[in-house]
């Protein structure tokens, strides 16, 4: 099947692609909007005059990476080619509750899990360059594993990006949105609409 797939970059991405990596949902991100929150609290009746600098702290770091992150997606799918998988090691890191997603060939299951959560060194081979990258979550088996043509280092698997996505033979990208993906596109655009309410309202207090 992924034999069939391979085919010369650059490769068409759909508005689709942009739009899932635009909205999806971080933890991370989600961490520190939630500090935003509790140290304004904290600082508003002391120091009033800093809390516009912190709102605007969060959201500037906030958009910046957020837009490293779709600039490194996009890139990706653009230049992307299919690698060969040669070697898998993998080692437990420990019981996790969390989130993951895990892919078999170009099908990816996103699901909470629940137990002992694993890393594993994929080494792979993409032309007469190789490399390595590490998955972290349940034992990597055989997702597709995407290297950057112009960038022979740059790897990922298809279940890091958070759409669904399948190559044609013609070079072009088929996206479509997983199972609960406009939940957390909400919740990342009401992160974001509190961090601007936040900064306006603070301004008004100056």
């Amino acid at each position: 099947m992924l034999q069939s797939a391979r085919t010369v970059p650059p490769h068409r991405v759909p508005s689709t692609a942009a739009l899932a990596a635009a909205t999806a949902w971080n933890r991370r991100e989600a961490y520190w909007f939630l500090i935003a929150v509790i140290v304004p609290a904290a600082c508003w009746s002391r120091y009033p005059e800093l809390v516009p600098y912190l709102f605007a702290i969060v959201l500037f770091g906030a958009l910046v990476c957020r837009w490293r992150r779709i600039g490194q997606w996009m890139s990706m799918l653009r230049w992307g080619v299919i690698a060969d998988v040669e070697t898998v090691d993998t080692a437990l890191r420990g019981d996790r509750n969390l989130r993951l997603a895990h892919a078999t060939g170009w099908n990816v299951q996103r699901r909470w899990y629940t137990g002992v959560v694993t890393e594993s060194a994929v080494r792979y081979r993409a032309g007469e360059a190789r490399g390595h990258l590490f998955v972290r979550g349940l034992p990597f088996t055989t997702g597709v594993v995407l290297v950057h043509s112009k960038q022979p280092a740059a790897a990922m698997v298809i279940s890091d990006f958070p759409c669904d996505l399948q190559l044609d033979g013609k070079g072009r990208w088929a996206a479509s949105f997983p199972h609960g993906f406009w939940r957390q596109a909400l919740a990342t655009t009401a992160l974001y609409g509190y961090a601007v309410a936040g900064l306006t309202v603070s301004l008004g207090y100056r």
